[in-house]
């Protein structure tokens, strides 16, 4: 009988922290609720857009509304039109006011990073080399703190091809897919056959709770594999990565077992560092090195994008803690690529298809996400033309080919 696995569109429900004593409909209570994965597309943040902006006719000095209008235009999008009404709108809240003084302060320096990229030139010709596609809306655990930004709707796999033409006629040459988890889409070994069949390397992102000898044997085309592993132990593991299965850990090694059996040597661990699992790092590294299909080790600084106050207190360690970890791993294990992502050089990194085509990159506070566009029905040229986008940031991302590319 095969396994049942379950499958998640992990909710992202009300925060701790969220004010529940708003009234389902009121503005505010909207705007809180706008990552939400039924909440995340232009729709709805055009109709509360218009809703505030009614709303400020009648409070035109209300410092709430004009914050939140200003987050909302600038996650929409937005032109440069609609940045400069941010601009305007956050240019009009006083000082001492009662709004979160830091808040408005580092939606500030978000807004003034766009207006700079708006009012530089912009290189016509330029390509996005690496795109991130979280394809599916399903998993099969929930993380503590999961950032990634799922939305309601599943594209199919017509829509996944359009997509991958889309790519490769723009040029991008790094196609990264995850999800959720990517296995649990039933056309997701077509769409990678497609992708690799149009000349991109792709990287196959997956928990790999559900990968088998058959799945692997379809996958050997890929230019790496990445699975996780975040702590030695199951009680280490839970902390950050939980499902209903009694040993996590357990079931990943036997994920990197199986790619060592069927001789594929192209595998990227990761693993997410919290406070949890810091002083767990160095018996993570002994286990995974113990792998021959383990070429490389990205350790990702754990990233409160949605998370409460509370759980970041709880899970948030410093990145020179990681890294002076980082540097005593690297000399026990000098034939490894060993890389440590803090959470501040990812910020506005990614360049994200979702699972419904809809196009998002985002920064490193909480809820900076931001739309940019829909491959359904957007070409690369018009996405890329948001001033959203930081050109340089998305130049810091990790190669999908390992440089041991001729290991296999």
């Amino acid at each position: 009988m095969p396994e049942k696995i379950p499958q998640i569109l992990p909710p992202h429900p009300l925060r701790p922290d969220y004010d529940r004593s708003l009234a389902p409909g009121d503005i505010r209570d909207d705007f809180q609720k706008r990552l939400e994965p039924q909440n995340f597309n232009v729709a709805y943040l055009s109709r509360l857009a218009a809703r505030m902006s009614e709303a400020l006719k009648h409070s035109p000095d209300d410092p709430s509304l004009r914050y939140q209008l200003a987050f909302v235009t600038m996650q929409n999008a937005p032109t440069t039109s609609g940045l400069a009404l941010a601009d305007e709108l956050l240019a009009g809240i006083r000082r001492r006011s009662g709004t979160d003084a830091a808040a408005v302060a580092r939606l500030r320096q978000l807004l003034d990073g766009m207006l700079s990229r708006a009012s530089s030139a912009r290189p016509s010709d330029y390509t996005v080399q690496r795109v991130n596609w979280s394809i599916n809306n399903r998993c099969p655990m929930a993380c503590r703190g999961c950032y990634n930004p799922f939305v309601d709707d599943q594209i199919t796999l017509g829509q996944a091809t359009m997509i991958v033409d889309k790519l490769a006629r723009h040029g991008t040459t790094d196609l990264v897919i995850a999800g959720g988890d990517p296995l649990l889409w039933e056309p997701i070994f077509d769409t990678v056959d497609y992708a690799i069949g149009t000349g991109l390397q792709v990287a196959l992102d997956t928990t790999g709770y559900t990968l088998t000898h058959e799945k692997l044997e379809r996958l050997t085309r890929l230019s790496t594999l990445r699975l996780p592993m975040d702590g030695s132990t199951h009680e280490v593991q839970r902390a950050f990565r939980r499902s209903a299965d009694r040993d996590l850990t357990s079931r990943f090694k036997k994920s990197l077992q199986m790619c060592d059996d069927v001789g594929f040597r192209r595998v990227r661990v990761h693993t997410v560092a919290s406070r949890q699992n810091v002083n767990d790092l160095e018996a993570i590294a002994e286990i995974i090195f113990g792998y021959e299909s383990v070429q490389q080790w990205v350790v990702f600084q754990w990233w409160g994008r949605r998370a409460s106050r509370a759980l970041s207190d709880e899970m948030t360690v410093a990145a020179e803690e990681i890294e002076s970890r980082m540097a005593r791993i690297r000399a026990a294990h000098p034939d490894k690529e060993v890389i440590f992502a803090e959470a501040t050089d990812r910020e506005f990194l990614n360049f994200m298809i979702q699972s419904n085509g809809q196009v998002v990159t985002f920064a490193a506070g909480l809820a900076e996400e931001f739309i940019v566009g829909n491959l359904l029905h957007d070409e690369m040229g018009e996405i890329i033309a948001h001033p959203i986008l930081d050109f340089a940031a998305m130049r810091r991302g990790v190669p999908v080919a390992l440089q041991e590319a001729g290991a296999s």
